[in-house]
C-alpha cells in the first residue's frame, strides 16, 4: 500500500472520510494487537504469538484458514464485537518519512489505496487542517489515538520480551478438514500451560512486572474462541455454496435465453435470405 506523509503545504485543503468497508483486510487471518486490547479480544478471538527473526509478536486470530478473515461479511462489513486498533485508525498511520531516510521519527501519514483522503469529495467529509493551518479538532483526536497506539506498542514489546525470556511458548498448528482436503495454519505459538505452572516465583514476578503474565492468562482463556471461528467458517462456507448454486442456476438461465435469441436470429436471417432469393 502507498503511504503518504501529510503536509500543510500539500494537504491544507484536503479532507477525509471514514472507511466504508474492511475489504482491504479480506486476507488477514491474523492481525497485530496491543496489550491494552487483550481484555476485549479475550472474549472474541484466540490470542496467539508469532516469532519472526527472534522477535515475538502478539496477534488476534481471525480465521482457521490462511488468507481468510472471518471477521467481515461478503460486503466487507465488520461482524465481530470488537475492531482491533490497527484497523480503527485507518486510513491514518504513523510511519517513517520515506523521503527523509536520515530521520527515525514517525510522522502522520495516510494510506492512499483506501481512497479515504482527497482534495475533494462528493459527500460529507472532514477537513485535515483548520483555517489556521493546524490539525483540525477531529484530526487531532486521531493523531492522539495513533500516538497512544505507538506508546502501547512499546509496552507490548516489553511484555512479550519477558514471555520469551521465561520460555513458556510452544508451537501450535491448526488443521481443519474440508471437502477439498486438509488445510493448515502454521507458524503459530501458544502458552504451554504446564511450563507456566512450573515457573519459579522470580520468573513469575518478572512476568507480572511487565504485564506478560496478563497476556499469558488472556491467551490461554481466549483459545476457547476457536469454536466461534469454527462456527463462522461453517456459516461462511454454507453461504458461499448457496451463492455458487444460485449463480449456476442464473448462468444456466442466461445461457438458455442467449441460445434462444441466437436461434431466433438465425431463423430470421434464413427467412430474409429465402425472401431475397424469391
Amino acid at each position: 500500500m502507498r503511504i503518504v506523509p501529510i503536509s500543510t503545504e500539500i494537504h491544507h485543503n484536503w479532507s477525509y472520510v471514514g472507511l466504508t468497508n474492511y475489504n482491504h483486510s479480506i486476507k488477514d487471518a491474523i492481525v497485530p494487537i496491543l496489550i491494552a486490547e487483550v481484555g476485549r479480544i479475550t472474549a472474541t478471538n484466540p490470542i496467539v504469538f508469532i516469532e519472526k527473526e527472534k522477535s515475538l509478536g502478539l496477534y488476534s486470530l481471525q480465521s482457521l484458514l490462511p488468507e481468510m478473515n472471518l471477521m467481515i461479511d461478503k460486503n466487507g462489513k465488520w461482524i465481530n464485537r470488537y475492531i482491533p486498533a490497527r484497523y480503527r485508525s485507518l486510513p491514518f498511520v504513523l510511519a517513517k518519512n520515506s523521503e527523509d531516510k536520515s530521520s527515525e521519527e514517525k510522522v502522520l501519514c495516510f494510506i492512499d489505496d483506501l481512497n479515504c483522503v482527497s482534495k475533494s469529495f462528493n459527500k460529507k467529509s472532514t477537513k485535515i487542517f483548520d483555517k489556521n493551518n493546524q490539525l483540525s479538532e477531529d484530526m487531532q483526536k486521531i493523531f492522539e489515538f495513533l500516538k497512544n497506539i505507538e506508546q502501547n506498542q512499546s509496552l507490548t514489546q516489553k511484555a512479550l520480551q519477558s514471555i520469551q525470556k521465561v520460555d513458556v511458548l510452544e508451537d501450535w498448528q491448526l488443521s481443519i478438514k474440508l471437502t477439498d482436503g486438509e488445510k493448515k495454519m502454521t507458524g503459530l505459538k501458544k502458552i504451554a500451560v504446564e511450563k507456566l505452572k512450573n515457573l519459579s516465583k522470580e520468573k513469575l514476578y518478572q512476568l507480572n512486572q511487565t504485564g506478560g503474565l496478563d497476556i499469558c492468562f488472556a491467551s490461554i482463556f481466549s483459545l476457547n474462541n476457536i469454536e466461534n471461528l469454527k462456527d463462522l467458517l461453517i456459516g461462511k462456507t454454507q453461504i458461499e455454496e448457496k451463492d455458487i448454486k444460485t449463480k449456476s442456476i442464473r448462468d444456466i438461465t442466461i445461457e438458455k435465453q442467449n441460445k434462444q435469441k441466437k436461434e431466433e436470429m438465425d431463423d430470421l436471417v434464413k427467412n430474409l435470405l429465402t425472401d431475397n432469393e424469391t
